[in-house]
C-alpha cells in the first residue's frame, strides 16, 4: 500500500479522468436526467476543468440491477488499476449512490487511492482533502438517497400488490403472453400461445415425455427469447404454471387471474396427471408406434415393441416389476385389430348423427337462454359494486368514515369487481363454435374406423390419445376408458346393443344412448 500511496503522490497533477452516468427511470429522461443531457454536462464540466476524459460508462439500470453493478464493478477496477486516471465525475450524487455498500468503495478510492470525485451538475468535489463537514453532508445526501430508494421500492411493491389482488398480473409476463403497456395487463401471444397449449394437449395425451415435447416443439419452430431451443426444464415448468386457465401466485397467495386463459383447467388437470406417472412414454431406437401407449393388466408396467428374428415386430410387457408374461407376446397387426375394435365401440351411424345433432340445437337453445339469464344477474351485480365504490370515493369521507374503514371497502369492491367481471368471461360462450364443434365430433365419429384404417402406424397412435386413455392389455384384448365425449358414444352404443339382445321391442323405440 505504501508503494500505492507514493505512486499516487506522483500522479497528483494528472488531469485524465473517467465519466460514470445512469438513469433508472423514464421520468428521469424526462425532467433533464437522461443520459445523453448527463453526458453533454459532464463533458462541459470536463472542459472547464481542463480534465481529458479517457472513458465512459453508461448505463439505464436501477441502482439494484445486474447491468447497473457489473458498469459500476467495472469502473471501479478501471481506475484502481490506472494511477494516472485520479478524476471520477458523476452528475450528481444519488447518480453515483443509492446504497451504503457503494458509499464504502467510493470512500476507499478517495481515502486508499487518492481519486477525486466530481458532480458536474452541482458543480462539487470529493477527495481526501475534504472538510469533515463536507464529507457529513455526503454521508446525510447519501442516507436521503437511499431512503428515497427504499420508499420507490416500497411503493413499487405495493402497487404490484394490489394489481395481483385486482387480478392483474404484475410481473413480466410468462410464456405465451406479452405484457401491454397501454392497458398494464397481459395479453395472450399469438405466436407463443399455440405452442403452449400444444405442450398442455401432448402431456395430457400420455403418450409424451418431456424429452419428446421438447423436441417435438423445437421441429415445430418453438424457440426461446434468444432463438435457442425452449430447455426440458421449461417445458416442466409452463406444464406446471396454473396461469395459463386463471389463477396465479405472487408472494405467498393465490389470485384468480383476469387474463384471457390459454387452456382449460381440465386440460391443465389431466395434462399434470399424465405428467406425475411414473411409467412414462421415452424415446426409442426402433419405430414402434404403440409402445408405452399401453400397461399390462397384471402389474401396470407398459406394453413396449420387441423385434423377434429381426423382421418382426411383437408387443409384451416390460417386466419392470419382474418378468411374469414370458411367451406372452402379441403381433402389431394383432394389436392393430384391437385398436380398431375400440374405436368401432364409439362409431355410430349417420341417421343416429342426424338425431344427435338436433338434440344438441335443442339443448344449446336451453343453454343460451339460461346463460343469458345468468349473466344478466352477474352484470346487474357487478353494475351495482361499481356504483357502490364510486358512490365510497364521493362520499366515504364526507360522511365521517375512518381512513382505514375507506380503504378496507374500497379493496372489498374492488375484490368483487374482479371476480365478478371473471364470472362474466368465464360464462361467455360462443353458440356457434359449440354447433361447430358438435358437427365435427359427430362426423368423427360417424367416419372414425375408415380414418384409423387409412392412417399410416406412425399416426394411428395420436388419434387413439384423443379417444381413450388408461389402455390395459391382457389375454389379449383391451380395457379403455374413454375420454369425453367419446364415452358417451362407447356407453350408448353399449345400451343399444343390451337392449336388442334382450327385448322384442321394435327398433323405432329405441333411445340411442339412454
Amino acid at each position: 500500500m505504501n508503494k500505492n500511496k507514493k505512486q499516487m503522490k506522483h500522479n497528483v497533477t494528472s488531469k485524465k479522468a473517467v465519466i460514470y452516468l445512469r438513469v433508472s427511470s423514464k421520468g428521469q429522461e424526462e425532467h433533464g436526467y437522461s443520459l445523453d443531457a448527463q453526458e453533454k454536462m459532464a463533458l462541459e464540466y470536463a472542459a472547464k476543468q481542463g480534465l481529458e476524459v479517457v472513458k465512459i460508462w453508461k448505463g439505464a439500470e436501477s441502482a439494484w440491477g445486474r447491468e447497473e453493478r457489473a458498469n459500476f464493478s467495472a469502473m471501479l477496477s478501471f481506475v484502481k488499476k490506472h494511477s494516472e486516471v485520479q478524476h471520477v465525475i458523476f452528475d450528481v450524487l444519488d447518480r453515483m449512490t443509492r446504497n451504503d455498500m457503494d458509499k464504502i468503495k467510493i470512500a476507499e478510492l478517495v481515502k486508499d487511492y487518492d481519486k477525486i470525485i466530481h458532480f458536474s451538475r452541482d458543480n462539487k468535489v470529493y477527495s481526501r482533502w475534504s472538510s469533515p463537514d463536507d464529507e457529513f453532508m455526503i454521508d446525510v445526501q447519501v442516507a436521503v438517497a437511499k431512503k428515497l430508494s427504499n420508499d420507490i421500492s416500497r411503493k413499487t411493491a405495493m402497487g404490484m400488490q394490489e394489481k395481483a389482488e385486482q387480478g392483474i398480473f404484475p410481473a413480466c409476463a410468462p410464456v405465451g403472453y406479452l405484457n401491454n403497456k397501454l392497458t398494464k395487463r397481459i395479453d395472450i401471444d399469438p405466436v407463443r400461445a399455440p405452442f403452449i397449449k400444444k405442450i398442455f394437449e401432448m402431456s395430457a395425451s400420455g403418450a409424451y415425455s418431456l424429452e419428446m415435447i421438447t423436441s417435438q416443439l423445437y421441429s415445430d419452430g418453438f424457440r426461446n427469447k434468444q432463438g435457442k431451443k425452449v430447455v426440458k426444464a421449461t417445458i416442466h415448468k409452463i406444464l406446471k404454471n396454473t396461469i395459463y386457465y386463471g389463477p396465479f401466485k405472487w408472494g405467498d397467495k393465490i389470485y384468480q387471474g383476469r387474463q384471457k386463459p390459454i387452456i382449460t383447467k381440465d386440460l391443465y388437470e389431466r395434462a399434470n396427471q399424465a405428467l406425475s406417472r411414473f411409467h412414462r412414454p421415452h424415446l426409442t431406437k426402433k419405430n414402434y408406434p404403440f409402445s408405452n401407449l399401453l400397461h399390462c393388466q397384471k402389474c401396470g408396467c407398459s406394453i413396449v415393441g420387441n423385434p423377434a428374428k429381426g423382421k418382426y415386430m411383437y408387443y409384451r410387457c416390460s417386466g419392470a416389476k419382474g418378468n411374469h408374461s414370458r411367451g406372452e407376446y402379441i403381433r402389431d397387426y394383432e394389436l392393430d385389430m384391437l385398436f380398431n375394435q375400440i374405436l368401432q365401440n364409439i362409431t355410430i351411424s349417420g341417421d343416429v348423427a342426424a338425431w344427435l345433432q338436433k338434440a344438441v340445437e335443442h339443448k344449446l337453445k336451453h343453454i343460451e337462454r339460461a346463460e343469458n339469464k345468468e349473466l344478466g344477474k352477474l352484470k346487474t351485480a357487478l353494475a351495482k359494486t361499481r356504483n357502490d365504490l364510486e358512490r365510497l370515493y364521493q362520499e366515504g369521507f364526507s360522511k365521517g368514515f375512518s381512513p382505514e374503514f375507506v380503504n378496507k371497502t374500497e379493496q372489498n369492491h374492488k375484490i368483487k369487481i374482479a371476480e365478478l367481471e371473471q364470472q362474466i368471461q368465464n360464462r361467455t360462450i360462443n353458440p356457434q363454435e359449440v354447433r361447430h364443434k358438435s358437427i365435427d365430433v359427430l362426423e368423427l365419429v360417424c367416419n372414425i374406423g375408415a380414418i384409423y384404417k387409412s392412417m399410416p402406424p406412425s399416426e394411428k397412435r395420436t388419434i387413439l390419445c384423443k379417444i381413450g386413455s388408461n389402455f390395459l392389455l391382457g389375454n389379449h384384448e383391451i380395457e379403455v376408458i374413454y375420454r369425453e365425449p367419446f364415452n358417451i358414444f362407447a356407453a350408448g352404443n353399449k345400451k343399444c346393443l343390451e337392449f336388442k339382445g334382450n327385448s322384442q321391442k321394435s327398433s323405432k323405440h329405441i333411445i340411442w344412448g339412454g
